[in-house]
């Protein structure tokens, strides 16, 4: 059993910030992919869709709340199912990064995240897989809190869109592991 998550903030007003941008991308795949039809369960603070790839489930989940309190959903989901560290996949955006890059990682630092020193620290490890996407880092005088709440520059989105293929492929690549 596998567990995709993927980090954002719910809200109508967050919908299309950098935050969010694995909301987009994952619902894109599941859809793309054909993965079933797309039905959350919305169980408490998080929505959950279940799938099975070659006779391995593999559950989708989208914490519902602010990316600082992710951690919650994730933890709950991956104790209830037993789900072993190294079969969960984090998807989130990075500042670090710039934008479009993809990255796959095992063993992988917080870097100074809060929401990801809260994931480790509550399923005690760093033992999980994370695909980051870059989205830069602000400009000089921009807070890094209002930059990631903002919309995509169009040539961000567009920059973005072009590497929907890698994404793809580096998300199979986890679930082939």
């Amino acid at each position: 059993m596998k567990l995709i998550v993927w980090l954002g903030n719910p809200g109508k007003e967050y919908e299309k910030t950098r935050h969010n941008i694995w909301f987009m991308v994952v619902d894109d795949f599941v859809d793309r992919e054909k993965l079933g039809k797309r039905e959350y369960k919305n169980t408490r603070k998080w929505e959950m869709f279940e799938s099975n790839i070659d006779g391995q489930k593999i559950i989708f989940l989208k914490p519902m709340e602010f990316m600082n309190r992710s951690w919650w959903a994730l933890s709950m989901v991956a104790n209830f199912y037993k789900i072993e560290q190294k079969d969960i996949l984090v998807i989130h955006d990075d500042i670090d990064l710039l934008v479009g890059k993809v990255q796959l990682k095992l063993w992988w630092s917080s870097a100074g995240h809060n929401w990801l020193k809260n994931i480790i620290e509550k399923i005690w490890t760093k033992d999980f897989w994370r695909l980051r996407i870059g989205i830069d880092r602000p400009a000089h005088q921009e807070d890094v809190a209002d930059y990631v709440l903002h919309p995509f520059k169009k040539e961000e989105k567009n920059l973005i869109d072009d590497k929907m293929d890698e994404i793809e492929k580096q998300i199979w690549e986890f679930l082939e592991k």
